[in-house]
């Protein structure tokens, strides 16, 4: 299965609150009626820390494949669609877009209740120096284990961006970390714990260009 993750701000002049009512309300219908689609998550940024998050916003769409993405973003259902509602809400000018494979390192359970849970996502690009084959197995095997320590995760899915990006240039970015809470507090204590403070944040700046790394708090909407 390939996982598409787009980054989005909302246009200029729209609150956050339309943004995202726009969005689950009006878009997802749309969006829905794309062919190929295996899953579609919506992650609107927390109203909590939003003035301090440069992105509104990440969609998640998974297919089975870079040629069913290719070919549902070229559909008439899509063009006519989702495409056109997108300057409604988004500014299309400034967007972040990464095509994935997940590795799924907790899997946890399936969300019971009609109220999203918090969701931590980290864009990350490698440091210098490390080749790319090297970072993607020590972000799995070394510090996938230290994330999983830290207290009240549910879930940890680690997207690593397909070797054909990098067939075409060196990507913006090699790949997403999601994790995933019950509460914005259970996410606050994770990071204030030691698991994460002595173990996990360190380690992470040993194989992680920190200056790059794009992270935001959402409320995560599984739409399909």
């Amino acid at each position: 299965m390939t996982h598409l993750l787009i980054a989005f701000k909302r246009k200029d002049g729209l609150s956050l609150a339309n943004f995202s009512r726009h969005w689950r309300e009006v878009h997802a219908s749309l969006a829905k009626r794309m062919p190929g689609l295996r899953g579609y998550v919506q992650n609107h940024s927390s109203t909590v820390v939003s003035r301090s998050q440069t992105y509104d916003g990440v969609v998640e769409i998974w297919m089975d494949s870079e040629e069913a993405i290719s070919a549902a973003f070229q559909s008439e259902e899509y063009r006519k669609g989702a495409y056109a509602d997108e300057p409604n809400f988004v500014d299309v000018k400034d967007v972040v877009r990464l095509v994935t494979t997940d590795h799924v390192l907790r899997a946890g359970e399936a969300p019971n209740g009609p109220e999203p849970r918090v969701k931590r996502l980290s864009f990350i690009k490698r440091k210098p120096g490390w080749d790319r084959g090297e970072f993607f197995r020590y972000w799995k095997d070394v510090h996938g284990p230290l994330a999983l320590a830290m207290p009240g995760v549910q879930r940890y899915v680690q997207c690593h961006t397909l070797s054909s990006a990098y067939e075409r240039g060196e990507p913006q970015y090699d790949g997403v970390a999601e994790l995933w809470f019950e509460t914005l507090g259970d996410l606050n204590f994770a990071l204030a714990s030691t698991e994460y403070k002595e173990h996990a944040q360190p380690d992470g700046a040993k194989f992680v260009d920190l200056a790059s790394a794009l992270t935001l708090i959402t409320e995560e909407h599984r739409i399909v």
